[in-house]
C-alpha cells in the first residue's frame, strides 16, 4: 500500500503464498505463534501483502482511520484505475461530505449507522438529489470494501446501508420539427452555432467529444466519425479516451458530411470545434433556442434528441447503444418507448376468440358436474382437431 497509517508490529514467521482450487490465492503466516491466512482474487495483490508482512507491515483496523484509509484509496486505486475529473469529484465528495464525520473514526469503530446519519443529514437537508446523495454512500461502500480486500478492515459496514430508491428521470428533446426549425434560423442568422448544433444533433456525440474532435477522427473514405477522445472541463485537459474508455464508430449522414467536408486537407491534430465552444451555450446556443421560437434545451439533449429520434425511426435498441457508446444497456432503453409499435398488439394475448366466449357463457348454465364433463369434452375435442380427426357426437 502506498502509506502506512496505523500499522501493528508483531512477531511473524513461515510466510507464503499458495493457489487455491478456487483459483485465488491465499497467504499464510504465523503470527504469535499461531496460524493465520488471508485470500486475495489476484496474485499480485497477495504478493504486495506479503511484502508488508516481510517489513513487519499489517493494517491495524483499530489504529487506522478512514481519513488514513481513504487517502490510501486516493493514492493506491483511484490514481491508477480512475480518470482525472472522477479522482475531483470523489476528493470533493470526502473533503464536503464522508471526512466531516468519518474522518477521525478508527475503522474497527465506523458503524452502519454513521453512514445512515451521513444520508439522513443530506436527504434533510434537501440540497442533494437523491442520486447524488447514493454517490456518496456508493464512494463510501467502495472505500470499505477495498480496504477489506487490502486487509484494513474484516467487515464493509456501508453493506447493510440501503440506497435511497430512485423515480424515473425524464429529459428534454426536440421534434423533427422543432430541430429543422432551429437549424433552418441558426444557418441563416449564426452560422457557427449551427455548424456545432447540427453536428451534435446528427451524431450524438457528448459535449467533451464533441470539442475533443480532431482532425485525425474523420474518416471521409467510409464516413465515419471515430470517437476516441474526450475533452475535460474540470481538468481542461484533452484525454485520450471516452467516458465509457471505449472507441466507437458513428456514420456521417449527409449534413455531416457536408459540413465537416472542409477538414478534409487539415492537419491530423486540427481541433474542429475549437473557438466555437468558447461560452458557447449561454452566449449563443440558449439566445437563438429562444430567437428560433422552439423550446429551451441543454447541449446534452442534443444527445437525447439523437436517440430519440434514432427510435422513433424504428433503429433496435441494440444500433442505438452502439452509436450512444452506451456501456449499460437499461440506459439505452429509456428512449424505447418512442419506437413505433413498440408495445403494439402485447396485450392482443388476453382476447380470447369468440368460440372461447361461447364455452364460457355455456358454462354458467351449468352444474359443477356439468362443467367437468364439458372441460373433458372440450380438451378432448382440441386434441382430435390437432391430430386432424374429425369429432364423433
Amino acid at each position: 500500500m502506498g502509506k502506512s497509517f496505523g500499522m501493528a508490529q508483531c512477531e511473524r514467521k513461515a510466510m507464503s503464498i499458495h493457489k487455491t482450487k478456487f483459483g485465488t490465492y491465499e497467504v499464510r503466516w504465523r503470527l504469535n505463534g499461531k496460524q493465520k491466512a488471508k485470500g486475495f482474487k489476484k496474485k499480485i495483490d497477495a504478493e504486495k501483502f506479503e511484502a508488508g508482512l516481510t517489513l513487519d507491515i499489517v493494517p491495524d483496523e483499530s489504529k487506522t482511520t478512514f481519513e488514513e484509509l481513504a487517502q490510501i484509496w486516493l493514492d493506491d486505486y483511484a490514481l491508477v484505475h480512475k480518470s482525472p475529473s472522477a479522482i475531483i469529484r470523489d476528493k470533493q465528495i470526502l473533503r464536503d461530505y464522508l471526512l466531516p464525520d468519518l474522518g477521525k473514526i478508527k475503522l474497527s469503530q465506523i458503524q452502519p449507522k454513521h453512514i445512515v446519519e451521513i444520508q439522513s443529514k443530506l436527504h434533510k437537508r434537501g440540497i442533494l438529489k437523491p442520486k447524488s446523495i447514493n454517490n456518496i454512500t456508493g464512494l463510501c461502500h467502495k472505500i470499505f470494501s477495498d480496504g477489506i480486500y487490502w486487509g484494513y478492515l474484516k467487515t464493509n459496514p456501508a453493506v447493510l446501508v440501503k440506497p435511497i430508491k430512485l423515480t424515473g428521470v425524464d429529459y428534454n428533446w426536440w421534434t423533427f420539427d422543432e430541430r429543422d426549425k432551429f437549424l433552418a434560423y441558426a444557418k441563416m442568422h449564426n452560422y457557427r452555432v449551427y455548424r456545432v448544433v447540427c453536428f451534435a444533433v446528427n451524431t450524438g456525440l457528448r459535449r467533451g467529444e464533441v470539442e475533443g474532435l480532431l482532425r485525425d477522427c474523420l474518416d471521409f473514405h467510409r464516413r465515419e466519425i471515430v470517437v476516441k477522445r474526450n475533452f475535460c472541463h474540470k481538468t481542461m485537459v484533452l484525454n485520450e479516451y471516452t467516458k465509457s474508455k471505449q472507441i466507437r464508430r458513428v456514420p456521417m449522414n449527409s449534413d455531416v458530411y457536408d459540413l465537416l467536408l472542409e477538414y478534409q486537407g487539415y492537419d491530423p491534430k486540427q481541433r474542429i470545434f475549437k473557438e466555437e465552444f468558447q461560452n458557447f451555450c449561454i452566449d449563443r446556443f440558449y439566445p437563438t433556442q429562444g430567437k428560433a421560437g422552439v423550446q429551451r434545451i441543454t447541449f446534452h439533449d442534443l444527445r437525447h434528441t439523437f436517440a430519440s429520434m434514432l427510435a422513433m425511426s424504428g433503429l433496435s435498441v441494440f444500433d442505438i447503444q452502439m452509436l450512444l457508446g452506451h456501456s449499460d444497456l437499461k440506459t439505452t432503453m429509456r428512449y424505447m418507448h418512442l419506437a413505433p409499435g413498440h408495445l403494439r398488439g402485447k396485450t392482443d394475448v388476453l382476447i380470447r376468440t369468440q368460440t372461447e366466449k361461447n364455452f364460457a357463457s355455456e358454462l354458467c348454465h351449468y352444474s359443477d358436474d356439468q362443467v367437468q364433463k364439458a372441460a373433458i369434452r372440450e380438451s378432448h375435442e382440441s386434441t382430435l382437431e390437432a391430430h386432424g380427426h374429425a369429432t364423433v357426437l
